[in-house]
């Protein structure tokens, strides 16, 4: 009895699940009793599945191909669990994409950090620079004066 959930394929990236359980493993095309897995793609990562107990996932045509996903409803544990694998998925996804975005900005606010004490020097010599000059324009009007009494 082969079955699929709804929008769902088979598996090709997969661990053994290590825990048996009380129902009889069913039997894959082969003839020998299947081998409980779980899925490891993001799609399904943590949904356990009865595959072919010969697949190889580097050998093509490997095994008969039996795929069934485990419907256990009586396992409330392992819903939990597979629903918090796929949550923290989700969240490492996002601490990742966060990190990368701080990081990013952290490069950009070291170089607008660079670029603002550049423009405070250039104010900095600007302000020097007028001061020179209204001090000159100062002595000049006082020269002038001067010579004008004299």
């Amino acid at each position: 009895m082969s079955s699929m959930r709804p929008g769902s394929s088979c598996s090709c990236s997969s661990s053994l699940a290590s825990k048996h359980y009380s129902k009889d493993p069913p039997l894959c095309k082969c003839g020998v009793e299947a081998l409980l897995r779980i899925s490891r793609t993001a799609e399904h990562y943590g949904w356990r599945f009865w595959g072919c107990r010969f697949y190889q996932k580097d050998k093509k045509d490997s095994g008969c191909g039996y795929f069934e996903w485990f419907n256990d409803d009586d396992d409330e544990k392992e819903r939990v669990i597979r629903g918090q694998r796929m949550k923290i998925g989700e969240l490492q996804a996002a601490l990742d994409a966060t990190r990368s975005e701080l990081s990013s900005a952290l490069i950009e606010l070291k170089l607008k950090k660079k670029e603002v004490k550049g423009m405070k020097r250039d104010a900095i010599q600007g302000i020097v620079w007028r001061n020179i000059l209204s001090i000159l324009c100062l002595l000049m009007f006082a020269l002038n004066l001067y010579l004008i009494r004299v």
